[in-house]
């Protein structure tokens, strides 16, 4: 079977069995696929480490929380009006922290100095008059950098994003010291064999509803959905610290 389709067809069975609440017999999670005949050889190879296996199939979500209760964990992403680190710039910036159950959010967009192409404004939904009275980047990153103190920094390709943040930190006096877990990096260990990681091509396989434009807080939201699949793909009923899986 095809790496798509067997980890999509994880994904629905995980689906189903968080729908209903409690464990499940084999059976019935191939009901949940529409099967016809010996499940068994069919569902079995499908249990990736989100699943318990034992006289029912249970997840290991409901034996421990993610993140790790001693870790801390921020979400990021960053929009900007290019690809390239010293010639474009940020335009918004989103992030969520996790930490003992309590959950903060962050979002503001970000003057540039020029505006963003007719390109970019597709892309992303932001119109150039919106940006005209945001603050600046050492305005909105003064108010960021106190929730990513002490946390895990979790990012979808995060050389792209730090090739932003560090430097714009940096010039403010700031340094970056977070360790940094790319879930870019995690899903290829999770979920081998797929054709593409980027967040879309992840997204389809995880069943996320699509998304309409590139947005910061969206694209976090997003990211910790992948993040929080594949922490438990790769914990497999042995719960640690996010920052261990990225080493």
């Amino acid at each position: 079977m095809d790496a798509f389709f067997r980890h999509r067809l994880a994904t629905r069975l995980a689906r189903r069995l968080r729908a209903e609440g409690r464990p499940l017999p084999l059976p019935a999670l191939g009901e949940a696929l529409g099967l016809r005949g010996p499940v068994e050889p069919v569902v079995r190879p499908l249990l990736d480490g989100r699943f318990r296996l034992g006289e029912e199939v249970e997840l290991w979500e409901w034996h421990y929380p993610f993140p790790h209760p001693g870790e801390a964990v921020v979400v990021l992403d960053l929009e900007t009006t290019g690809l390239s680190p010293g010639l474009n710039e940020v335009i918004e910036v989103g992030l969520v922290r996790l930490e003992q159950g309590e959950r903060q959010s962050f979002q503001s967009l970000v003057r540039p100095s020029r505006p963003p192409s007719p390109f970019i404004e597709r892309l992303t939904g932001i119109r150039a008059w919106e940006l005209e009275e945001a603050p600046s980047l050492e305005e909105v990153l003064e108010q960021a950098y106190p929730l990513l103190r002490g946390a895990t920094l979790v990012i979808q390709n995060a050389s792209f994003d730090l090739g932003f943040l560090r430097p714009a930190l940096e010039g403010m006096g700031y340094s970056l010291e977070n360790p940094v877990v790319d879930t870019l990096r995690l899903a290829k260990r999770a979920m081998p064999g797929l054709r593409r990681y980027g967040l879309d091509a992840l997204s389809q396989v995880l069943e996320l509803p699509p998304r309409e434009a590139h947005r910061a807080l969206g694209d976090v939201e997003r990211t910790l959905a992948v993040a929080y699949e594949v922490y438990y793909m790769l914990t497999s009923g042995i719960p640690r610290p996010l920052v261990d899986l990225g080493r």
